[in-house]
Order: C-alpha cells, then structure tokens, then sequence
C-alpha cells in the first residue's frame, strides 16, 4: 500500500491539509499603513512556493493589503522581496496574536 493511502482517503487527506494551513491562521493581522486590527483574513496558495507553509491576506479599512507568511525565513524573505519589487511595501513583523514585532 503506497503511503498516501496509508494516511487516509482523498477526502480525508484534504482534510488534514486544510487543517494544517487553518492552524497557521494569525488571530488578526495589523494593518502596515495605519496600524488597524484586520481581522477578516483569507488565504493564499502556496502552490509552486518551495519552503512556504502559509500566506494569509487581509485588506484594511484604510486600502492596505496586509500579508502574512509562515515558513523557512529565507523563503518568506524571498516571498516578500519578490511582493515589493515593483510597489511600495512596508513590511512588519507580528506574533500570531497580532502584536507587532520591530518593522523590517
């Protein structure tokens, strides 16, 4: 029996992933522009994104575009240069709590 199998049905497999991804929901993101609690959150594929576990996105009141990731820190680095490389970004760094960490 191949190991996919061994872990269960498709169904169940889906499952788990989602899960997985679910568990690295930030509680809030706090907005990079003004500082607001966003709290309606979404995620983003990850497909294709080597060392990437998780991206969330969350739009503030204010027209920010605020983004989490969770990984490999060279990975997420990467995430982020890549996001700024042709607009202005203001990156920050947060607890899953929402509390900030010094700005990058």
């Amino acid at each position: 029996m191949g190991q996919a199998k061994q872990r269960g049905s498709v169904e169940q497999r889906i499952a788990q992933a989602q899960a997985k991804i679910e568990a690295t929901r930030p509680e809030k993101l706090v907005c990079n522009g003004c500082g607001a609690e966003v709290t309606v959150i979404h995620p983003v594929s990850t497909r294709g994104l080597t060392g990437i576990e998780a991206i969330w996105v969350g739009q503030c009141d204010c027209g920010q575009t605020t983004f989490a990731a969770s990984g490999d820190p060279k990975a997420v680095q990467a995430f982020f240069d890549a996001l700024g490389s042709d607009t202005e970004v203001t990156l920050g760094s947060q607890h899953r709590d929402g509390t900030q960490h010094d700005t990058v």
